[in-house]
């Protein structure tokens, strides 16, 4: 009897299981549908956000296949713009099932309804979607609904109905593949759309050792984007186009792969709100071109290294995330970098140490050097967030850290979880700390640091009203510039606002004067006669705007503020550093960029003055090569008294 009895319970128990997925998956032969009266009954409560109760009851009547469900939504929905409050009331159809087993017939049947909504908003903005922010937000609103059916937040939702919302995105995406599809190249608005969505058609597949292939032939990715999901487990989603990109960002996450742990997805680009995944999704600001002075972490203390600013972009956004779950593993070493100034610090230098870790540890020290010791703590925690993820100790070499390409061993750590030393490419460094847990001591090999001792650091740029050096001086023209004066010589000038400039001596008013500028984040120059004004400074500038191509444009500023053109501009071949030369005459100027040249008759007013360097707002100067020598004319007039 007991044996009868409990097959009878394993046959119910089963049945009840096969009955929620013959909800969702099967299409028995229907008994009724609804009438004409009762459909536009739930189109009537639907537009009105009414009686969700009667919603349920008619939509999700077991009398009906999926299919009819789906187009009892559809015919409701139709020509319902989706708003907030529309928005939540389907929620509450959904989560007010009046049992588990309605509860995915109901998620489906709106879930298909709304895309077929959102394939009408498509249709209604073939070319203008991404200028239509109602329309972008109508149809994230759509998307974020089917998301929550698929990321756990939606009760009694089975496998087998999680799978079915996810082949109605894939049908959806197939009929708007020209935006929907992953390499369509598309704006910042339809990108973060489109990310939804295939964020959500990955989490509905069912978890398996094949589930990383599965997922990137049901988005259909090929060649780097594949690879990276497969490999590493993280979709990839930006804005499309060249998967260029695609091997930068791989390269930063196969150095930091404590950051992929949890991680569904990573999204480039600027998010208007948070995806909705059941694993994370790790969101980095997009970048173009190679990183330049003003976004470096190095700042003053560091040339940039040679990578774009998305590899920088993305070192940060997975630092972030690598940091936050090594703090959640070792709570004591939580406790240490909340005194030592916060997260956001620590996985400042963990990116850091990613992308270049000697130049990391050079800044570090000469920060410490200059009295700013929190970048020696911050480094220290950091080191020990990624001595969480790492392997047991080595015997010879001790706890070791991958750093980017390289690797410390012999590391050392307090009692909290922190880096207290390491030894890195030959030296032994070590961090010690006082009594309260601030930095106390930086040393090399047992000797304080030193400039000297860190090849890649530079001499912070300082404000001041004068700086000398390498056998030159330079006094403030006017604004509030920062200069650094090092050997070679090399003059650096950072820039706070348009009439930022430092001035040196002319040796007098005929004169040659050649150099090599680089500029970083926007345009800067030499100036010719300069003079301290009344608001700013007068003078002549030769201006160049970096880009691609560069232009150069010569300037007269009158002191006032005001400047005016006085030449065209023209535009010069793009490059790193430009070499400029300058020939003074006492009323002529005659300047050349590379090989592209300009000239003026120099005003009555500007037939004497010294010479300067300009930078504007966020914008640093660098000049190298820097020689002054007489003119040719003035040289032959001297010859001749």
């Amino acid at each position: 009897m007991r044996s009868a009895r409990f097959s009878v319970a394993v046959l119910a128990a089963a049945l009840s299981l096969v009955t929620v997925g013959a909800l969702i998956t099967a299409a028995p032969s229907a008994r009724a549908s609804l009438t004409t009266s009762e459909s536009e009954q739930v189109r009537g409560y639907v537009t009105a956000a009414d009686h969700a109760d009667r919603v349920r009851a008619l939509v999700a009547r077991p009398d009906l296949t999926p299919d009819e469900s789906a187009a009892v939504m559809a015919a409701a929905l139709s020509g319902l713009e989706l708003d907030g409050r529309h928005a939540a009331y389907l929620a509450e159809i959904v989560r007010g099932a009046p049992s588990p087993a309605a509860r995915p017939v109901l998620a489906l049947a709106l879930v298909r309804g709304l895309l077929a909504r959102v394939d009408a908003v498509y249709a209604a903005h073939p070319a203008d979607l991404e200028r239509s922010p109602a329309a972008l937000a109508e149809i994230g609103r759509a998307y974020d609904f089917a998301a929550a059916q698929v990321s756990g937040e939606a009760p009694s939702m089975t496998d087998a109905a999680r799978a079915e919302v996810g082949r109605a995105l894939s049908e959806h995406v197939a009929r708007n593949a020209s935006i929907l599809r992953l390499d369509a190249p598309v704006g910042p608005g339809i990108a973060w759309l489109r990310a939804q969505v295939a964020v959500t058609r990955v989490e509905s597949l069912r978890d398996g050792p094949t589930r990383k292939i599965d997922a990137a032939d049901e988005l259909g990715l090929t060649g780097p984007r594949r690879a990276v999901l497969v490999d590493t487990g993280i979709l990839v989603l930006d804005r499309g186009g060249s998967d260029e990109r695609v091997a930068e960002v791989r390269a930063v996450l196969d150095r930091l792969p404590q950051a992929r742990e949890g991680a569904v997805a990573l999204y480039i680009g600027e998010l208007p709100a948070t995806l909705r995944a059941r694993g994370a999704v790790i969101a980095v600001a997009d970048a173009a071109g190679p990183l330049g002075e003003a976004g470096s972490p190095w700042g003053g203390e560091a040339d940039p290294p040679p990578v774009s600013a998305l590899t920088m972009s993305v070192a940060k956004g997975l630092a972030a995330s690598a940091v936050a779950r090594a703090l959640e593993r070792r709570p004591g070493l939580r406790v240490q970098v909340e005194h030592d100034g916060g997260a956001a610090g620590v996985a400042a230098l963990v990116a850091m140490l990613v992308v270049d870790p000697a130049r990391t540890v050079d800044v570090a020290a000469a920060r410490f050097i200059a009295g700013h010791r929190e970048t020696a703590l911050w480094l220290a925690d950091a080191m020990g967030a990624l001595a969480v993820f790492a392997p047991a100790a080595d015997p010879h070499q001790g706890l070791t850290l991958t750093l980017g390409p390289r690797a410390a061993t012999h590391v050392v750590l307090d009692p909290r979880g922190s880096v207290s030393a390491f030894r890195f490419e030959g030296p032994l460094w070590r961090i010690d700390r006082d009594g309260t847990g601030g930095a106390s001591a930086f040393k090399r090999d047992g000797v304080p640091v030193a400039l000297s001792m860190l090849p890649t650091a530079r001499v912070a740029a300082t404000d001041g009203s004068a700086w000398s050096g390498a056998g030159l001086v330079f006094a403030r023209l006017a604004g509030s510039p920062r200069v650094a004066i090092a050997a070679g010589p090399r003059v650096r000038v950072v820039g706070s606002s348009v009439r930022d400039a430092i001035v040196t001596p002319a040796p007098g008013d005929a004169l040659t004067l050649e150099a090599d500028l680089r500029l970083d984040g926007g345009p800067g120059g030499l100036v010719l006669r300069a003079l301290p004004g009344r608001v700013s400074f007068s003078g002549v500038s030769l201006l160049i705007v970096p880009g691609a191509p560069a232009h150069a444009v010569l300037m007269v500023a009158d002191g006032s503020g005001d400047e005016t053109a006085a030449s065209p501009v023209v535009e010069v071949p793009a490059a790193p550093s430009m070499h400029v030369k300058v020939v003074l005459e006492a009323r002529a100027l005659t300047a050349t960029v590379g090989a592209i040249a300009l000239s003026m008759a120099l005003p009555d007013e500007l037939t004497h003055g010294d010479l300067g360097l300009r930078a504007y707002p966020g914008v640093t100067l660098e000049v190298t090569g820097w020689r002054i020598g007489a003119s040719q004319v003035g040289a032959v007039a001297k010859k001749k008294r």
